[in-house]
């Protein structure tokens, strides 16, 4: 009995590591449009949307201007939504594309994060995934999050992200470890959403 608990409980860490290669793998699609949409969306007015509840229907809709950020919140459908978005001259059509795929892959929040590498400001599109899958037995829920890249990232040879200027020192996002999933995108494991 007592050696089933580790067991039991190893198990559950490599589960949660296969079902984000395998998650990604076969949403590989949808989630390359959401980030190319995004990112359309995000040039023409700044914003980021988080999903709060488990239900996926409500949202906070967060405008980013020069000097302040409005959040709103919302239920997805509702007609402030959809006024709101004409108030602030959004591509209506767009967004609840958007939030109905960001619903179809349990996505929880997508944003745009800078950083700066040699000395130049750059870009990724940061997403979260809640999935039930992510939840072990005497665990916390677990976020599956992706960082997309523009352009080629370096790993080392167990597959975690590192710094492109020195390409020696592992690089963290939001506090993050990142792992892996192809040249441009990589994933981690984390207590938060954001």
């Amino acid at each position: 009995m007592i050696l089933l608990i580790p067991a039991f409980w190893l198990g559950s860490c490599s589960y949660s590591k296969k079902f984000t290669h395998t998650y990604y793998q076969e949403n590989d699609t949808l989630f390359q449009s959401i980030k190319r949409r995004y990112k359309n969306l995000y040039q023409e007015h700044p914003f980021s949307v988080a999903i709060k509840d488990k239900s996926f229907r409500r949202i906070a809709f967060e405008i980013l201007t020069d000097s302040i950020k409005y959040v709103y919140n919302f239920e997805i459908g509702e007609q402030r939504l959809t006024d709101t978005l004409f108030k602030y001259k959004f591509d209506v059509s767009g967004i609840n594309s958007l939030l109905s795929d960001m619903q179809r892959l349990h996505c929880t929040w997508i944003t745009n994060l800078d950083y700066y590498e040699n000395g130049q400001a750059k870009y990724l599109v940061f997403v979260s995934i809640r999935h039930k899958k992510l939840k072990a037995f005497l665990r916390s829920e677990k976020y599956f999050t992706l960082a997309f890249f523009d352009r080629p990232r370096n790993y080392d040879i167990k597959g975690r992200l590192l710094d492109n200027q020195d390409g020696k020192t592992l690089q963290r996002i939001n506090g993050g470890l990142f792992f892996r999933i192809n040249d441009r995108v990589c994933y981690s494991l984390s207590a938060n959403f954001r």
